[in-house]
This record gives C-alpha cells, structure tokens and sequence, in this order.
C-alpha cells in the first residue's frame, strides 16, 4: 500500500488541492492546522496482475480483434475475427512458426484461449500450457493426475476442449468430475471443486463460460443413463455454487416428467457436454443438451424425452428456465443437441441463434422466444420427411431402429451433419460456415437393462457407412446454401472466419486450409502431421497476426474405427502449431 502526504510532496499539492484531501503518513504530519473539506487519507494499493481479464473484457470481446478469450471468440459465439494482416492475396505466405508438442498421443479437441499475446491451452490428460505467443517458449504448464481406471468412463478419449480465463485466473474443467482455478502467471492451484463422482460415467470436457462473475460448466456422459445432465454455476473465487439447472426431471412430479414414459427419466441421459454462450441484452445463458438413452431404442421411453437435443434458455441470474427449442424429440438416433448456437441479428432484423445439429439441419431460432424461423438441410438426410409447426421433425418410420430388424441407410449417422466442431459466422459476408459430414449407418436396437456406470446404448448393431464432408456456405437470413466444399474426409476441427476473407479449417488427414470466404476456393494449406480435431484461433503478439490450430486425431462416436484405416497413412501425436506471415 502506498500512502501519500500531501503537504510534503510537491508535486502531489495539485491533486490535493483538487481533492480537498490531507494525508497523515508516517513521512511526516501535514502542517495545516485544520484539514480542509474532504477526506483525511489518501491511499492507493498497486497489486500487479499481468494479463487480467476483467467482465468489461469479455462483454466486448466481439470488439477486441487482438485476443481470444472465449470459446467462440466473443459471446456471440461467431469465431470471427477483425484482424486483416492475413488476407486472401497474402496467405500463401503463411508458414509455421513454431510448434508444440503436447507429449500425448490421444485425440486433441483444444483451442487457444488468449490474452495479449499469451496463449492457454489445453491438452488430452487434463494438461494446461501457458506460452509465449511469439515464440512458443514455456511459461509454466499444469498437469493433473488421473485415476488409473477412469479409462473406461470415457466416450471419446481423454479430451479437454479448453481453458476460460477471468481476473487473474485461468479455469479447466477436468475428465475426473472437477473443476481447476489457476494462477494465470503461475500456474499454481488456487482452488478445486470436485463436481461428482467419475466412477457413475460423469466426466467434464469442455471449457467453462465465464458470464455475469461466474463460471459455468456443463457435465457429459449422458450415454451411462443415471447421471442427470447438469449446468451449473460457480463463484470463481470459491468454487462454491451459485445456481445449478438439472437438464431432466429429477422426479415424477417434475413438469416434463411426463415427456418420459414409464418413469424413463430416472435413466434418461441429457448431458450438458459442450460451451454454451451468454446473451448479455437479454440476461440470458443458452446451453445444448445432448442425446437421451438409451440411445437407440426409443420405445422404452416414449415421449419428447426433455430437455434432451434441446437448446435450454437460463435466466443468467438465477438458473431458471425461460424457455427451450428440442431438435430431435424422442431421439432414435444418438443425434446430440449440443452444439453451439451463434447470436446474429440477421437482416430482416431478427434478432436469432443459428445451429449446426447433428441431426443434419441448420436452425434459425428467435432467441427472445425460442421459435423457429426456418430449417435446411446441411447434408443428405433421410430420417424425417418434414417438418411441422415450429419445425418439429415428421420422422420416416423406415429408419426408426426396432428389434427385429436392422434400419438401414440413415442419414446423417449418430456423428450428425455437423459432429461438434464448431460454426463461424462471418459479420463481412453475413454467411455461416458450417463443417459438415456426408454419410449413413444402419443400426439394429436391442433390449437391455441399466446399470450403474456402464454404457446404456441398446443397439445390436451399429455400422458406420463411407464417410466424407467439407465446409459449406449458408445465407445467415434465409438459410440458402451459397457454396460447397466437399473433401474426401469428413469435417473434423471448427472454423475460423476472419476480415481477411478468408475462412480457416482443418481435416482428418491433417490438412490446414485457408479459403476464401465468398467462394469456397482454396488459397492455401499445410499438412501439419497428424489429423486435426481441434480449433483454429487468430490473434495479435508484438503487433503482428497469427493463426493458431491444434491438432491429434481421435476420438469421438465411430472414429476409433474409421481411424485404423486412416492411420495406415497418418500417425497419431497430439501438438498445436502456430503461423504467422513469412517475414
């Protein structure tokens, strides 16, 4: 603490005439008899705290072209960048500029998260790195521990999806049902808060949303059954909880219990696995729910099974629900509604949230009152033949899955349209930039009893057809689709778009590839080694530009199998790599 007197330090006599104020410090007593109008003491506390993220910081985000501080880039969730010192007449002279590698051969579903040039990311085994963004140097890097039989708790490998950052800390939460607070300059542990119990399936992947002074997680692992999705809100000082909303009924008289027959909702799924976003005008949290299960055999819980494949709006100061849009009622087909939804006001003034699902479609939703406005498709699909009042699905009963026989040729398969990986919506083209994969499955479902931590899938059999994918265009008022394109590999890491005009995307063999945004034409790519998985990013460090992506294959629904014939030709290894312009 510095304390100041004013009588005896010359060049603070202004500020104290100014103020009216008399500091009494152990330098010396002021002279003045009487200590004028005002207050008798005036302190200042300087505390250094490099590289802290204020709630001012991430509301205006979408203003902030030099850092990365969400998921989405900003709470609109658009993946979209200001920065123009990478553009569609110079990339070509893009080139590594340095490379980590993460020490781990799973598959890497990561991001940077930055913040002046100072990069977080996170790796598969619960790994954080801190990292000079210019030159890739080592900061400091936290690694957790894991329990030797957690393996078997995981759907889609060790994964994290990322860091979220806040005052001076860093958040992660982990595969082992808790949550990490950070020292954002050291790395040190400031708290942890255990979430749950691993051993019933509930794991954490993805990075927290920091909304409101508070930190936000969502639980996955819906596919075990018994452990009830949750979205639950943290004080970031403590870890203490704020608010938690239960994405299921949680008992028979709950209002949407009877969505559920036969009390299907005690082992219902409806896991919250991936980010949500903040609506900051309307005070409103907007958070995915996944699949219920078991998740190929719907008759045993008869009914719209909410809120599963729902977007849930939460009044962001209590918890509550405002409302919800379900995407797929009474799930047949593991088509998870958790992917992200990107805030647009459109232009005829709507103000909307636009959805990639894995069931195949892109939504465009009111997001003051959850109706939608129109429904594409992003790929072939063949499991509805319609849609009725506010799009609701008119499901083809030829490929709801039965017991006696194998439903044959659905489209899109479990991994969707549009698997995970996440959207761009470009503020210079007005276009969302979708990841989409192009193939089916025929699935055969089974009866089969629930029990305690172990899968609850009910499918005799579940084959996954030729795959293949790109990126595609759509018109973010109408949904009209503006250019395609397709690549032999589905898409497998989320998109970039920048002022640049350009677009960013990765593939499963590796390639890194720079489009035009208005086209589709591809300007520009590099093989970085190893399939990507993860997310590419864009940021500012020493005043210049840099596109940051990382990458590990694996991971995810049928992967593992479509992987052993891709690995014939490509090798496993988990790392980030970062570009910048040739000098």
């Amino acid at each position: 603490m510095i304390r100041f007197n004013l009588s005896r330090t010359a060049g603070l006599r202004p500020l104290a005439a100014c103020l009216g104020l008399l500091a009494l410090t152990s330098i010396g007593q002021a002279q003045d008899a009487e200590p004028p109008l005002g207050v008798n003491v005036l302190e200042a506390t300087f505390k250094w705290r490099p590289n802290y993220v204020s709630n001012d910081m991430l509301l205006n985000a979408d203003k902030d072209a030099n850092n990365w501080l969400h998921y989405g880039k900003d709470y609109q969730n658009t993946r979209f960048s200001a920065l123009t010192q990478i553009t569609t007449d110079n990339v070509k002279k893009l080139v590594p500029k340095w490379n980590l590698s993460f020490g781990v051969n799973e598959a890497q579903d990561s991001q940077t998260t930055v913040v002046n040039g100072r990069i977080y990311v996170t790796a598969s085994q619960n790994k954080v790195f801190s990292l000079d963004g210019v030159t890739g140097k080592m900061l400091w890097k936290y690694e957790r521990s894991l329990p030797g039989d957690l393996g078997p708790k995981l759907c889609c490998d060790a994964v994290n999806r990322g860091v979220a950052v806040y005052k001076d800390m860093v958040f992660m939460a982990t595969l082992d049902t808790h949550v990490v607070a950070l020292n954002n300059t050291t790395g040190q542990v400031v708290w942890e808060r255990k979430m749950g119990d691993y051993q019933t399936g509930e794991i954490y992947t993805s990075m927290p949303l920091v909304a409101k002074g508070m930190v936000i997680v969502g639980s996955a692992s819906g596919d075990v059954g018994a452990n009830v999705g949750r979205i639950t809100a943290l004080d970031p000082a403590t870890g203490n909880t704020i608010w938690e909303f239960k994405t299921r009924p949680t008992s028979a008289d709950h209002p949407q219990a009877k969505t559920w027959a036969n009390d299907s909702w005690k082992t219902g799924g409806g896991a919250a696995w991936l980010t949500g976003t903040y609506d900051a005008k309307t005070n409103t949290v907007l958070w995915g729910v996944g699949n219920p299960s078991p998740a190929f055999d719907p008759s045993v819980r008869k009914g719209d099974n909410l809120y599963t494949n729902s977007t849930v709006a939460l009044d962001a100061d209590t918890g509550k629900i405002k409302y919800h849009f379900q995407y797929t009622p009474n799930d047949a087909w593991d088509y998870d509604g958790n992917n992200e939804m990107i805030l647009v006001d459109d232009d005829k003034g709507r103000k909307v949230w636009l959805h990639g699902d894995r069931n195949g479609h892109l939504y465009s939703i009111d997001r003051t009152n959850g109706k939608c406005n129109w429904v594409v498709p992003i790929a072939r699909v063949n499991w509805v033949t319609g849609f009725g009042e506010n799009c609701r699905p008119i499901v083809n009963p030829d490929k709801v899955p039965g017991y006696d026989r194998v439903a044959t040729d659905i489209a899109p398969i479990l991994d969707g349209g549009k698997e995970w990986h996440p959207a761009a919506y470009s503020l210079r083209t007005k276009l969302i930039y979708v990841p989409f994969i192009d193939s089916s499955m025929d699935v055969q479902a089974k009866k089969s009893e629930w029990k305690k931590g172990e899968w609850f899938l009910s499918s005799k059999v579940l084959k996954a057809n030729p795959y293949t994918g790109g990126v595609k265009a759509f018109n973010a008022t109408t949904g009209e689709q503006v250019w395609t394109r397709p690549q032999s590999t589905p898409a497998t890491s989320g998109l970039l778009a920048t002022a640049g005009k350009l677009v960013f995307s990765g593939d499963a063999e590796g390639y890194f590839s720079a489009l035009k945004d208005d086209t589709g034409e591809e300007l520009w790519r590099f093989n970085v080694g190893s399939g990507i998985h993860g997310n590419p990013t864009t940021f500012t460090a020493d005043g210049k530009q840099y596109v940051a992506i990382v990458y590990g294959p694996g991971g995810g629904s049928l992967w593992p199998l479509v992987y052993d014939e891709l690995f014939k030709r490509n090798n496993r290894g988990g790392g980030m790599m970062v570009f910048g312009l040739s000098d």
